[in-house]
Order: C-alpha cells, then sequence, then structure tokens
C-alpha cells in the first residue's frame, strides 16, 4: 500500500492515489483542502472518538478537542448501521439518527463518519453540498456512496462538480474475506473489486467505491492509500485490535468554515 505522500492533486478527471498528506498529527486531503474544505481523518494522536471500548466520555472529549482544533464548535455525526441511509445534517446535537452518510449545504458544520477499517468516504460540490458516508463491506455492496451523491444532488448539488475522497481503509492488501462473504459481494456488486491470492480471496474496498461514485458521475477521485492495518500511519484498526479486544476509532471528517 501507499506511504503517506507529501504531494498535491493532479489534473481534473484522474484518480489519485496515495496523494493524502500527514500534518499536526492527521492525515489531510489535498483534493478537497484545496477547495477550501477542512477534510481528512484522524490517527490515534487524538484518540479513540467513537464506537469502541474506550469509556464513551473518553470519547465525547476526543471529539470535542477535536472540533475546537478545527475550527468548528462539535462534531455532527449520525449512529452508523452499516446500511445505505443518508441525512440531513447541519447541527452536533444529539441523539443521532441512524444512518451511514449525511449531508449539509451549511458553512461551520463538521460532518464525520467513524471508521476503524471501513472507508471513509468524503464527497463535496465546491460551491454548494458536502458529505460524508461509512463503506464497509456492506455498505459498500448496499451502494451507500452512490445514496450519498444522489442525496447531494437531490439537496442542490450540480453532479458535475462534485469531487470525492476516499480516505484510509483496510486494504486489498490486508482485507481477506471468507468465501460466504464473497459470495454476497458477488451477488450485489460484482466480482470486479475481489481477487484469488493463494488460497484466499481479497476485497478493494477503494476500488468497489471509486466505480460506484464514477458510475453516478463523480469524476474527480482521490484515494488515499492508506491501509489502516498495514501502512506507515499511527492508525487503530479492528482486525489489528490485540488479543484484549480493545481497539479505537478514527473519524474521517470534511467541513467548510464559515
Amino acid at each position: 500500500m501507499s506511504k503517506i505522500a507529501r504531494s498535491t492533486a493532479g489534473a481534473p478527471k484522474k484518480t489519485w492515489r496515495g496523494t493524502w498528506v500527514e500534518r499536526d498529527g492527521m492525515l489531510w486531503s489535498p483534493l478537497l483542502g484545496s477547495l477550501g474544505l477542512v477534510a481528512g481523518f484522524t490517527t490515534r494522536a487524538q484518540g479513540s472518538l467513537a464506537g469502541s471500548r474506550h469509556p464513551l466520555e473518553e470519547q465525547a472529549r476526543n471529539r470535542a478537542a477535536l472540533a475546537r482544533s478545527l475550527g468548528f464548535d462539535g462534531v455532527t455525526r449520525v449512529k452508523q448501521v452499516h446500511g445505505r441511509d443518508v441525512v440531513r445534517r447541519d447541527a452536533p446535537a444529539e441523539p443521532w439518527p441512524s444512518a451511514d452518510a449525511l449531508w449539509t449545504d451549511r458553512k461551520a458544520v463538521l460532518l464525520a463518519v467513524a471508521a476503524a477499517d471501513c472507508v471513509p468516504v468524503l464527497v463535496a460540490d465546491p460551491e454548494g453540498p458536502i458529505g460524508a458516508a461509512h463503506a464497509g463491506w456492506q455498505g459498500t455492496t448496499l451502494r451507500v456512496a452512490e445514496a450519498l451523491v444522489e442525496a447531494l444532488v437531490a439537496g442542490g448539488a450540480a453532479r458535475e462538480r462534485l469531487v470525492a475522497s476516499l480516505g484510509p481503509a483496510i486494504g486489498p492488501c490486508c482485507y481477506a474475506i471468507d468465501m460466504e462473504r464473497a459470495a454476497v459481494v458477488n451477488e450485489r456488486i460484482g466480482e470486479a473489486c475481489l481477487r484469488k491470492v493463494n488460497d484466499r480471496v481479497v476485497m478493494d474496498l477503494w476500488a468497489a467505491n471509486t466505480a460506484q461514485l464514477r458510475s453516478v458521475g463523480v469524476t474527480r477521485i482521490e484515494i488515499s492509500g492508506v491501509c489502516t492495518l498495514s501502512g506507515d500511519a499511527d492508525l487503530w484498526s479492528y482486525r489489528g485490535r490485540g488479543p484484549d479486544g480493545v481497539y479505537g476509532t478514527q473519524l474521517g471528517f470534511i467541513g467548510r468554515l464559515a
């Protein structure tokens, strides 16, 4: 998998792999950053931020600290359920609705999805709405990235302006799945994202979500290429958790400052 690069996004209508940069203890999307957006992925340096065995109070403090450090009042989230529902969220108020993608057309709102191996899919119209989706193997096979794009377009985004960045996730180097899961993937979205390596079947979540984004008209797509399990960034990984079962969870985030 790609090392963390220090490069800028290239020409339009191209997929950039391995271009995310590390700065201030976090990973950042150059493509979305070049559009004036605050978009990236936390690391262990910010602590666990959601959905793990760490105390809820600790996670809430970590989210509040993250929001302050980025210039926002709070982190706006959803209760992730490995589905494809998309909701509009304009404020961080709880309780969080059950969904796996969220969007807003307002400034000063920091959207975030939790991930510890799943793909954070960040999508934006530079002149309009922005959104984020949580795409594990289930969300990917349910086409949650496509659902997010359609929600953004319905909310006023111009399809031809949309750009996307796929954050750190477990890469095809490490994401081996059993035959039962592979059969479900093949039935739902086909086998293009699957390949046989020795006696294992591996799934490429980045490739699957890239194909889905392209199928709904998104042509500018950036891929981090950083594997949460084997990459050189200091990241939590659900599959890489220790024998005690304790792990942490990062946030993929996107927002537009006021």
